[in-house]
């Protein structure tokens, strides 16, 4: 297996980079490090001592699970999950358009090896993968769109109901939004961005299959997933199903009862985080959104009682308790208080994060404690970025390091362009100029030397070879530009497959392109390379040997 440390990564948070190190000044943030089995074996042992509605949660995940069309794996899973010793892996994100970047199914498939390893360390225990899908967001622009490397070799961007410049903002959670026709739009452009290949009819119809109109972005992402991996046994969680909001009820109920006490406390944890590292997210006095009109608003506080953001909504104090007793589903936890509220439901034992998740996971632990939830090993989900073959025979050609694709394009170019110590076949001009012009005055010298008569054609004849270099020097600097320029396009394809528009590829490039250009073997691949464990960034080579 090929990896690069995270510091090769621009932007990598230094907590996370510290964690997954295991240094000391991050680990102490968390409960435990990930890669000792004591912290799995403490929190293995605070899971045991609390109950779970695992009877309802399996009734309402199987309900679910149908919908989402999971393969027989994921029904397995569920009915160990009705088992007293079945922990859950859990993992989650946006539901984005046709599964979102690629590191979503990262975090997915590295969910499911973890618990296949955990299986391995703790017989008397079973462990399963729960893919916890965020889709109370209200923010549609972030999950209405992927990109795709184009038949061109650039990056086409596909784009769902669009809204035009200066429409309203949607209030609206994206997981009460139903697709419609205008999907089709999308795969339109889709088809007509992909190269064509044998795997394009195949990799469009599972696409085309979930994302039908009439079904959520949920349904669709789900069932997409299961499209991609049948056998992985995942299963998917929607938490804005009723029934499981009503699970979820006292941890919603105890927030709007002791605010801002949450806040507070992860206050105090950001302010110590912050002597080292950077705080992630920043809590609020009620940490919880009331879904109201059609719409999702912050509730805020004022004399006693509550009034939601952006509205003239006011709540005296008993009418906001009474409602979280009578309609939880109306209620919504925040990016603090959404892990209280899975783990408070969910036998959780690790949760598979990314990088920015690591890091505001070492905010939460006070939460945790003031609600009495045991917080759960955080685990960072699998790096990877795909080289294909004549990206790496760039590499190659060029002797650039791999970490060297996460430079600008002019410092990849600087260690492209230097010479290396067994080029010796480079002309060095000004070294030839110079033996030359002395060879030149040497003959001068010489031929007046043997007669004065000489002199003037020796001198001509001097001219004459400087004029010739001149001609000679001018060719082969020509030569270098353009095998500079040359260099230049193909380190900035180098780049662009790598490094898009400055993002690493995992967080803008989507599975559809591989699955398109290499079929379904690529997911077997990819599934591979998923592991929890090292904590570095991997290197996956296609169409070369491994």
């Amino acid at each position: 297996m090929l990896t690069l440390p995270f510091d090769a990564l621009p932007d990598t948070p230094q907590l996370f980079r510290d964690y997954a190190a295991n240094a000391e000044s991050a680990s102490t943030y968390f409960m435990g490090h990930f890669g000792g089995l004591a912290a799995y074996e403490t929190h293995l042992h605070m899971l045991e001592q609390r109950q779970y509605p695992r009877q309802q949660l399996y009734d309402l995940l199987v309900a679910q699970n149908k919908v989402f069309r999971s393969g027989e794996a994921g029904f397995a899973n569920l009915e160990l999950l009705r088992k007293d010793n079945t922990m859950a892996v859990v993992t989650g994100q946006q539901v984005g358009l046709g599964t979102g970047p690629l590191y979503t199914l990262y975090k997915a498939l590295t969910a499911c090896s973890l618990a296949q390893w955990l299986d391995e360390q703790f017989p008397a225990y079973r462990f399963v993968p729960i893919f916890w899908m965020e889709c109370e967001d209200h923010d549609f622009l972030e999950i209405n769109h992927f990109s795709v490397i184009s038949a061109q070799g650039g990056i086409a961007d596909i784009h769902y109901a669009q809204p035009e410049e200066g429409a309203p903002r949607n209030i609206a959670p994206v997981g009460s939004l139903a697709i419609d026709e205008r999907i089709a739009e999308s795969f339109a452009a889709l088809r007509e961005a992909l190269p064509r290949t044998e795997f394009t009819d195949e990799a469009l119809r599972i696409a085309e299959h979930a994302y039908a109109a009439g079904n959520t972005p949920q349904v669709a992402f789900a069932q997409m997933m299961n499209a991609l991996y049948p056998d992985a046994g995942l299963i998917f969680l929607d938490p804005t199903d009723t029934a499981f909001k009503r699970l979820a009820a006292p941890v919603l109920l105890q927030e709007i009862e002791t605010h801002p006490v949450t806040g507070e406390e992860v206050i105090k944890r950001s302010a110590e985080l912050e002597e080292r590292y950077h705080a992630q997210i920043k809590p609020r006095a009620v940490n919880l959104f009331l879904l109201h009109k059609d719409g999702r608003y912050p509730i805020e506080p004022y004399d006693g009682g509550f009034f939601l953001k952006g509205t003239r909504q006011r709540f005296t104090r008993e009418e906001m308790v009474e409602l979280a007793e009578r309609e939880p589903e109306r209620f919504s936890p925040n990016v603090l208080l959404r892990p209280i509220t899975q783990d408070f439901v969910l036998p959780t034992t690790a949760y598979v994060a990314g990088p920015s998740e690591v890091s505001y996971f070492a905010q939460l632990q006070p939460a945790y404690d003031h609600f009495r939830v045991p917080m759960p090993v955080i685990v960072p989900r699998a790096s990877i970025s795909i080289v294909e073959r004549h990206i790496d025979k760039v590499f190659a050609k060029y002797d650039l390091p791999y970490a060297a694709a996460f430079l600008d394009i002019e410092a990849m170019h600087r260690i492209a362009a230097t010479d290396k110590p067994d080029e010796g076949t480079r002309l060095d001009l000004a070294a030839l100029r110079e033996g030359l012009r002395a060879t030149l005055e040497d003959l001068a010298a010489t031929a007046a030397a043997e007669d004065a008569n000489l002199a003037d054609p020796a001198a001509a004849t001097a001219k004459s070879i400087d004029r010739a270099f001149d001609t000679f020097e001018e060719k082969v600097l020509a030569s270098r530009r353009r095998r500079d320029e040359v260099m230049m396009r193909q380190l900035e394809k180098l780049a662009l497959a790598l490094f898009p528009d400055g993002a690493p590829q995992e967080r803008r490039i989507n599975i559809l392109s591989l699955l398109n250009k290499y079929g379904p073997d690529v997911l077997r691949r990819i599934q591979a390379l998923c592991t929890p464990f090292p904590a570095e960034h991997r290197l996956l080579l296609l169409g070369k040997e491994d």
